[in-house]
């Protein structure tokens, strides 16, 4: 019967120990808050990698225009660079806001 007691013991510890934090109660929590924040990352990856790629394009046309010397290049190449500023901003501030995948 000692031992019986010290296993169950052991198993309400294993279940809820608040003082270690190693319970498997506490060890749920944390797993979920690094959920939580892999989830975050993982959006803000997502944008500044649209982002990137808006900006390589935009260097990439106005590369074509100045060899060209279309202006619709010029303007296009503009604006994807606006936008590839504008994901880079979502991505930091706002990640939640725009649901790219």
């Amino acid at each position: 019967t000692k031992n019986i007691d010290g296993w169950k013991k052991n198993i309400a510890r294993y279940d809820d120990d608040a003082k270690s934090n190693e319970g498997r109660k506490q060890l749920a929590e944390r797993a979920k808050e690094a959920e939580e924040k892999r989830e975050l990352a993982m959006m803000r990856y997502h944008h500044y990698e649209l982002a990137s790629a808006l900006l390589q394009i935009g260097i990439v046309l106005a590369s074509a225009e100045v060899i060209t010397g279309m202006a619709v290049l010029g303007w296009l190449s503009g604006l994807l660079g606006l936008g590839g500023v504008v994901f880079i901003g979502i991505g930091f501030l706002a990640p939640h806001a725009v649901h790219l995948f």
